[in-house]
């Protein structure tokens, strides 16, 4: 995932790494409805400083006067860790919806490795913040 800053009202914008790492993609923004910002993104590959297994990762995101604040070491939540052990790469995906009742829905992919080969798989978790 690749973030961008600008110091000066968007006029320029720089390269910002903010905590993501080499592998995480398909970054989604969801505004959820007590105003917080969901920040869900897919981790697929385990890339160091990641640790396996790949899957869907979810970070809040904190706003500022003058942007946004993610702290991608302490603050993500799995979402999703189903990439079987050894699978180097996931599918996943994982954007995210808030239902009425205030639960939260991701659909994801992941593959598993079998006996008589590799199969992927789709799923959707429901989920609550606390």
């Amino acid at each position: 995932m690749v973030l961008y800053r600008s110091s000066n009202g968007g006029s320029t914008w720089d390269f910002s790494e903010l905590g993501s790492h080499y592998g995480e993609m398909y970054p989604a923004l969801l505004r959820l409805r007590d105003g917080r910002l969901l920040l869900t993104f897919t981790m697929r590959t385990a890339v160091p400083p990641n640790e396996a297994p790949p899957g869907v990762r979810t970070v809040l995101v904190k706003e500022t006067p003058d942007g946004s604040q993610f702290d991608f070491g302490r603050d993500r939540i799995v979402i999703s860790d189903k990439t079987s052990v050894g699978t180097q790469s996931c599918g996943s995906f994982g954007p995210t919806v808030q239902l009425d009742d205030g639960t939260l829905v991701t659909a994801y992919s992941y593959p598993t490795a079998e006996e008589d080969g590799r199969y992927s798989h789709v799923e959707v978790v429901r989920w609550k913040l606390d």
